[in-house]
């Protein structure tokens, strides 16, 4: 707990931030402010992936199922995406990009493939008590469901910490993909600044502009293994944040 106190005051982020740091190897948890109804932003895309893999396992779905993408799922995305409304993409493409790109056309058609209450539900049964898929992703206006359409979506930290540490267990199913997907994340602005070259971190990321989380599984250069979450309510979009947040991993690190 110290190490992670140290760490939030380094980046001064005691009243912005909520964090859980989880020693894998030795069972050990440092918790902060972590069941804080923080918007997740794009976080939840971690779920998606998890209960797509999920039914793929159960042979509910297949890996290379041609999806159509709907007009009404198209929003602004990060970055540059090959889904346009009519094209088709493979059902492990679209996790793919959900991921790694954080493409919200992808995870939206996502969301219609799999129903966004059986996704709630599936997490639920994985012990993410609070966890709820109410909304589709917008990458700004129009949006592409109106406030009278579902509910606000909900992952607290700790929350995002258990899935992760389930994957990094392998208690899910294709837990080793998953982790391959998350090794993949393009956004390389936040913790990964404030780690070594030889660590592996293995993340998603999500930001607008009142929100800049980072959660994923780093294997140190030592072979250590944690789970590691930082949500904040800082601005996504500016560069003092990022710089923030890498200097809380950087303080992290030097303890771990």
């Amino acid at each position: 707990m110290h190490a992670l106190l140290a760490s939030l005051d380094a980046a001064a982020l005691r009243d912005e931030g909520a964090a859980v740091v989880i020693d894998l190897e030795r069972g050990a948890c440092a918790r902060w402010r972590d069941d804080e109804d923080i918007y997740p932003a794009s976080i939840p895309k971690i779920a998606l992936m998890a209960d797509a893999f999920r039914r793929i396992a159960a042979g509910s779905l297949a890996r290379d199922l041609q999806v159509c993408i709907a007009a009404e799922n198209i929003t602004p995305t990060a970055d540059p995406t090959p889904l346009k409304p009519g094209s088709n993409a493979r059902l492990d493409e679209l996790i793919a990009l959900a991921v790694e790109r954080s493409d919200n056309i992808a995870a939206n058609q996502l969301i219609d493939v799999l129903d966004r209450a059986a996704v709630t539900r599936s997490m639920r049964e994985c012990g993410l008590a609070h966890f709820l898929l109410g909304r589709k992703f917008s990458g700004g206006e129009p949006f592409v469901e109106g406030p009278d359409i579902g509910t606000r979506n909900s992952m607290p930290p700790s929350e995002a910490a258990l899935l992760l540490e389930l994957i990094a267990r392998d208690a899910l199913p294709f837990a080793a993909e998953q982790r391959a997907i998350l090794s993949h994340c393009a956004d390389r602005d936040m913790l990964v600044r404030g780690l070594r070259a030889s660590d592996i971190f293995m993340h998603k990321t999500g930001v607008t502009r009142s929100a800049s989380h980072d959660a994923g599984i780093l294997q140190t250069d030592s072979g250590a293994r944690y789970v590691i979450v930082l949500y904040t309510a800082l601005d996504g979009f500016a560069s003092a944040s990022s710089g923030r947040m890498a200097t809380w991993m950087r303080t992290l690190r030097s303890h771990l």
